[in-house]
């Protein structure tokens, strides 16, 4: 995926951070089409921004847990009086 929108990631990011640990669903809601939430939660792990807490066993597939790690917290920080 190319680098996404700021604004975007940041709202992502804060919306990890406010609903966390989020599963895959939870991060859909608000309007988020899920093509959306799962490239961004692609290019957040890949640069540390989220991490997965916990793995869920289910029915078909495993459900998993999103929750920010410090990296992504640092970053919400730079963001936190900006408005984007």
């Amino acid at each position: 995926m190319q680098n996404p929108r700021m604004r975007t990631l940041v709202e992502f990011l804060r919306s990890v951070e406010r609903v966390a640990p989020v599963n895959f669903s939870g991060l859909g809601v608000g309007g988020r089409g899920y093509g959306m939430v799962r490239r961004y939660l692609r290019f957040c792990l890949d640069r540390g921004l989220i991490r997965v807490v916990e793995v869920r066993k289910g029915r078909r597939y495993p459900s998993k847990l999103y929750a920010l790690t410090g990296r992504g917290e640092r970053l919400l920080g730079v963001f936190e009086d900006v408005a984007l």
